[in-house]
């Protein structure tokens, strides 16, 4: 979490402090500067690295480099916005996510409007600007949004049917509430395999369903009236099931059982890990007992200054 917001500190800090005197180095070396530094914040500021956040990157780049000669705010607001944009579509709530877009709007507005106001100014001085831009930069993430793997899984549960669905909105929960920081460095390596190993499972399941939904129409379509002797002969034999239509219903059985096997996986290390976390917890209670201990001498002493009186 520490490393990712220092990595969006250092990459806003580069695209207001640099990207400004990207044109001094020439139409093209200057544009895909440009295009690098909004790809490099959009992934930052996304968090993962997703096709959708470096493709918002490469637009507010271009974007940006497009509106600065009509106003370094607007192109500033809409660098940032759309650097924003793959967090901004897994902000769950409505009014959450409208906050968040208006937030990076104006941040991205005040940080263009700053450090081109002071493009000429000292060293010292477009130091401090630079770094107070990319304070106005993070401040979208104050704004609560949706891990990108359990977002993702919840796309996917929205797509297939039971029981893959229900095992993918629950694992999707795991994926919110669990604290990863309770496992320690090999079980959190497992568990990241195991968490990407799920998501490939829900993909394929995701696949076979919009397969599965395409087939369907076709396999219902009617058969014409006039059919030739060998087709009436062999009619017979069409109407058992096709052995890729029972394999096809296996597979799918198999990847709803897997998904569902991987969820319970996660769900028991995560609940003994925390067992574990709470029963370790529970035997640290070395305050406790000088704190009883302490109790006891003062009683005593109280005591003996009574008696004494």
């Amino acid at each position: 979490m520490l490393l990712s917001r220092a990595l969006l500190f250092l990459t806003a800090a580069a695209a207001f402090g640099v990207g400004p005197l990207a044109g001094r180095l020439g139409p093209v070396v200057g544009s895909a500067a440009l295009v690098l530094l909004g790809v490099a914040l959009a992934l930052t500021a996304s968090g993962t690295t997703s096709a959708l956040a470096a493709a918002a990157g490469a637009l507010g780049a271009f974007a940006s480099g497009v509106l600065v000669t009509v106003s370094p705010a607007v192109a500033g607001a809409a660098l940032v916005a759309l650097c924003y944009a793959e967090r901004t579509v897994r902000v769950r709530a409505p009014a959450a996510r409208a906050v968040h877009v208006g937030i990076a709007l104006v941040t991205g507005a005040l940080a263009g409007a700053v450090t081109d106001h002071y493009l000429a100014a000292d060293l010292t001085v477009r130091i401090v600007v630079v770094v107070v831009a990319a304070v106005l930069v993070a401040l979208p993430l104050l704004v609560e949004a949706d891990d990108p793997l359990a977002h993702a899984l919840g796309e996917i549960a929205d797509e297939v049917d039971e029981p893959a669905r229900s095992s993918l909105i629950e694992g999707a929960e795991l994926c919110r509430t669990v604290d990863a920081s309770m496992l320690d460095r090999p079980t959190a390596l497992q568990a990241r395999r195991t968490w990407r190993a799920l998501l490939r499972l829900a993909q394929a399941r995701s696949r076979l369903a919009h397969a599965h939904r395409v087939a369907l129409p076709v396999a219902a379509a009617p058969v014409p009236a006039a059919a030739s002797a060998e087709d009436e002969a062999g009619s017979e034999s069409e109407d058992r099931p096709k052995p890729s239509a029972n394999h096809g219903d296996a597979v799918l059985k198999r990847l709803d059982q897997k998904i569902a096997d991987h969820v319970a996986a996660l769900a028991r290390m995560y609940t003994a890990a925390d067992s574990a976390k709470a029963a370790e917890a529970s035997l640290d209670d070395e305050a406790m007992r000088s704190v009883q201990t302490s109790g006891e001498t003062l009683e005593e002493m109280s005591k003996a200054i009574v008696e004494e009186v």
